[in-house]
């Protein structure tokens, strides 16, 4: 099972900010220096300052759209990246102050590689140039104040990235066994039914509960419960495919999503994929069997009204003796 990010964690959700406000603030300044320049007779470095805003403007823009936002990232910071460059190279040595915002963003918005070589690349083509410094003083400073803030950039962003990581871990999944949470669950399920509508793709649900699973808990501990319910997810991950789903609901329940699985193929596969996962973990009370209910997704069904009614199979293979599979 892939791990999904939840909407605020998501890996381009910070980048997306960052592009966004940082694009559009960086717009409404520079064209004021459009402004400012041809209104004093600059009109060469009126149209640099120009062509910025047209290629931030469109690069924020095609970041709206949902599958150019990577495209979007890295065009951005490669014209944050140039258009510094040609700020201080084409306009003015003062350019070389936007230095340190873009070695800064570059690091928030890029890849790690990405950014690592943009920045080198300023800086270098930038120190190279000893005739936007006054003196040699000014020289080394600058060179030593855009390295400080590019290590700076990398520890701190890597840091961040390792805390959204967790941060996400924990809003998706669960703590014990590392199966997804109903929170992800919820949002698989959502994301499954537009596919279908999109599509047509079908999508089948299981609902599993482990037959007698209290006994487990009553006569050998909570510590032996958990370690089955650990060994359970374990071995019914192996049985999945990439794309499909594995969530505990709580306690003994857990549900599976099994992507592109049609009515016609979960009537054939799942009685038989149960037939080979029941009985398969050992546990203090003997080999752990398990009851489940399936249901193949309805058009017009939300997906709390699918999860009910495969919640329902489960109940009827419940009070038909366990250990057995219903189809919804």
């Amino acid at each position: 099972m892939s791990i999904d990010w939840p909407d605020e964690l998501g890996p381009a959700r910070l980048e997306t900010t960052v592009m966004n406000y940082c694009g559009w603030t960086t717009v409404a300044v520079v064209f004021g220096f459009v402004v400012y320049r041809f209104l004093t007779g600059d009109p060469f470095g009126a149209l640099i300052n120009a062509i910025i805003v047209v290629l931030l403007v469109s690069t924020i823009l095609l970041g709206r759209i949902p599958r150019f936002k990577p495209q979007a990232l890295i065009a951005f910071g490669s014209i944050i990246t140039a258009s510094c460059l040609m700020s201080a190279l084409l306009v003015s040595p003062n350019g070389l102050l936007w230095t340190y915002l873009v070695l800064w963003i570059n690091f928030l918005v890029l890849p790690r590689s990405v950014a690592i070589v943009l920045n080198l690349l300023v800086t270098v083509i930038l120190a190279a140039n000893v005739w936007l410094f006054d003196d040699l003083l000014q020289h080394i400073s600058w060179i030593t104040v855009a390295v400080l803030i590019s290590g700076f950039s990398l520890v701190f962003t890597n840091e961040l990235k390792a805390q959204r990581r967790m941060l996400s871990q924990l809003a998706t999944l669960d703590p014990l066994t590392g199966a997804g949470n109903r929170r992800l669950l919820q949002r698989d399920l959502e994301r499954a039914i537009a596919e279908n509508r999109r599509a047509r793709r079908d999508s089948t649900l299981m609902v599993l509960d482990l037959d007698h699973f209290k006994h487990i808990n009553d006569n050998h501990g909570h510590e032996a419960g958990d370690q089955v319910l650990e060994q359970f997810v374990t071995m019914v991950r192996k049985t999945l495919r990439t794309e499909d789903g594995l969530y505990r609901l709580g306690g003994e329940e857990f549900v599976v999503l099994l992507r592109d699985m049609d009515p016609q193929t979960a009537q054939t596969n799942l009685r038989e994929l149960h037939e080979r996962l029941s009985g398969r973990v050992d546990s203090p009370e003997g080999p752990l069997r398990f009851s489940a209910g399936a249901a193949t997704l309805v058009t017009g069904e939300n997906w709390s009204q699918w999860l009910a009614r495969a919640d329902r199979a489960l109940y009827q293979a419940k009070n038909e003796g366990r250990d057995r599979l219903v189809m919804s």
